[in-house]
């Protein structure tokens, strides 16, 4: 095996346990291992003080209760000590055990270790002790007494055994165990289920999104959930439609922008070289020729100037000069400086002006925005009439300009605004324009803080409503 191999084979094995399933899995397991432990913990410290508690309670209970019936009556300790299953120990006013009856003459507490406490009995104070003895927990009670029928009596010290808590806290520690591990194995189970399904768009998402980086763009993701993980989904799925209109957008720019520079230069050269060799000796129509040379010189210059301030305003390097504006004024201006076109093809241009706050615009480039969408009607619209219109809704004032032309279809007019972008590819060369006045208008109009919004119904005509924000011009 080569190096170079070797290297691919462990980088691959540790990819695949970086995976992001394992990351999320094992972290989730870890979190879970350390609160289970904890609650565990505390789940068995309660358990033990809850036993510890109510044995000791009933021991000191047992012994209180022995204290009280030996300073009534004698009572027979061998009885007593069988019914209760614990050990009696009584001591006199020397602080030697002594007995009451002859059953427990042959006790002896030697085999006990030392655990005693007979002053605190002499001077009347109550005592409890834990010892263990032979592997075994006891709990030892102390308790003075004072016998009237015998005052030799002192005390009385109670042995009971532990070992019922000891294994009552051991059955539940390990039925904690069990209950734990059976959790366990149950969490991790659905900590791998839940983890693969978590995990499992995200690499689907990792390979569409390398297939998109390869142009791949018709790419597209199923969407599993109406979560965070659907909306990036469909997120991703978006982003390739985009891509994929953005790709075909350039090329149908890159194509339109060589054919548009393409032609006035091909007729250029075209007639030129034709007048440069002679082959035209009427003075007629070589003039012929020279105008369509200098009209075709104009419209390359056109589209020159209209892509650089295209992408002037694109980078933002447009300068404007915003200041309040009468927009009714510079309406009537634009609507001056086309109404010879207008007549020329017997259009009946009108409009229609409400009182309105001035505009904060900058007014040369409103012209601009003005003169584009009247030629624009002027330029589509066969026969009928184009109409402008100025109003106001709230703080912000609307321009309406319609036609009664072809109108636009519906599916056609999200495309409007881009470049080169001809609704109707076949008759619009002759019809004029470069095709680059609409994104022109949008941008100018953006640029200002306003809105642009087109509707159109084919067969009916076309509305633009430009919106800008209004102000005082007395302000």
């Amino acid at each position: 095996m080569v190096v170079g191999e070797w290297i691919d084979e462990k980088d691959d094995a540790r990819m695949k346990w970086n995976r992001i399933y394992l990351k999320w899995g094992c972290t989730i397991f870890g979190l879970f291992m350390v609160i289970l432990l904890l609650l565990g913990v505390v789940i068995n410290q309660i358990f033990t003080n809850f036993y510890s508690t109510q044995t000791h309670e009933e021991a000191n209970e047992l012994a209180a209760h022995l204290s009280s019936m030996l300073e009534e009556q004698i009572i027979p300790f061998e009885t007593m000590e069988e019914f209760t299953g614990v050990e009696i120990f009584l001591i006199n006013n020397k602080g030697e055990f002594t007995y009451l009856s002859d059953a427990g003459n042959d006790r002896s507490v030697q085999h006990w270790p030392d655990v005693w406490s007979n002053e605190d009995l002499l001077e009347g104070r109550k005592f409890e002790k834990e010892f263990i003895y032979q592997n075994q927990l006891y709990l030892l009670h102390g308790i003075p007494v004072n016998i009237p029928s015998d005052s030799t009596i002192k005390g009385i010290y109670v042995i009971s055994s532990l070992e019922s808590m000891e294994n009552s806290i051991l059955t539940i520690r390990w039925l904690l165990v069990l209950a734990g591990v059976g959790t366990l194995i149950l969490a991790l189970g659905c900590i791998f289920i839940l983890s693969k399904k978590l995990s499992d768009p995200l690499v689907k998402i990792e390979e569409a999104t390398r297939k998109i980086a390869k142009g791949e763009l018709d790419t597209q993701l199923h969407v599993p959930s109406k979560d965070e993980i659907g909306s990036l989904v469909q997120a991703i799925n978006d982003l390739a439609k985009e891509l994929k209109r953005y790709r075909d957008t350039r090329s149908e720019f890159f194509a339109n922008i060589s054919h548009e520079l393409r032609t006035p230069v091909t007729y250029m050269q075209g007639y030129a070289n034709i007048l440069s060799k002679g082959y035209v000796e009427d003075e007629a129509e070589q003039q012929k020729y020279l105008h369509i040379i200098s009209e075709e010189s104009h419209r390359l210059t056109v589209i020159i100037n209209d892509l650089f301030e295209l992408a002037k305003m694109e980078e933002g390097k447009i300068e404007l000069n915003m200041k309040l504006t009468d927009p009714a004024e510079i309406i009537r201006q634009s609507m001056d400086k086309v109404r010879l076109k207008a007549h020329e093809k017997e259009l009946e241009l009108s409009s229609h002006f409400e009182k309105v706050s001035s505009f904060y615009i900058d007014p040369v480039r409103f012209e601009q925005i003005l003169l584009n969408l009247l030629e624009n009607a002027i330029r589509y619209t066969a026969t009928g009439s184009i109409r402008i219109t100025l109003t106001q809704e709230g703080r912000q004032g609307i321009v309406a300009i319609s036609d009664s032309g072809p109108g636009i279809p519906k599916d056609e007019l999200p495309y409007i605004f881009e470049r080169f972008y001809r609704v109707e590819k076949s008759r619009s060369r002759q019809l004029g324009g470069t095709g680059l006045g609409l994104s022109i208008v949008q941008h100018l109009v953006q640029l200002q803080g306003g809105k642009i919004e087109v509707d159109s119904q084919v067969g009916r005509g076309t509305v633009f409503k430009v919106m800008f924000p209004i102000g005082d011009l007395n302000s």
